[in-house]
């Protein structure tokens, strides 16, 4: 017989306990509250997360976590918007995106997860994925000086 999926709920459960230890080293209590405000934020997000159909667990719910952040970074304005897509030149901007195909292959992986989202919470998810862009020299450095 086929084993059964655990609910997300259960699956941020059990990742929590994993990260008991590291929990345990944690300096003072505002830290350690703070780790399980996080994972706490990754329920906000179980149905996208299971969506996702990421075979590591710990993603979805980083992701989750660093979605809520970035939403909040962005009601209060705290996000500085100098994305290199925004240039003027449409050719520069399609040469950005087709030499990044790593980049690009890791932002489709999240396509089941943002299908999930509601759509403010959609677009501001696409949003975030496509700013990874101005990353792009970090990411094709594999290793470079």
């Amino acid at each position: 017989m086929g084993r059964t999926i655990l609910s997300f709920r259960i699956v941020v459960v059990l990742e929590g306990k994993k990260w008991k230890q590291y929990r345990k080293y944690l300096n003072n209590k505002k830290d350690r509250k703070i780790l399980d405000h996080m994972f706490s934020i990754a329920n906000l997000y179980n149905s996208a997360s299971s969506n996702a159909v990421i075979p590591i667990r710990i993603y979805p719910i980083i992701m989750s976590i660093v979605l809520h952040h970035y939403k909040t970074l962005k009601e209060k304005n705290l996000v500085v918007d100098n994305d290199p897509l925004a240039a003027t030149d449409f050719k520069k901007v399609i040469n950005i995106i087709d030499n990044n195909i790593i980049l690009k292959r890791e932002i489709e992986k999240w396509n089941n997860y943002s299908l999930v989202l509601r759509k403010p919470n959609r677009i501001l998810f696409n949003e975030m994925l496509q700013a990874s862009y101005k990353y792009s020299d970090a990411i094709n450095a594999k290793g470079k000086g």
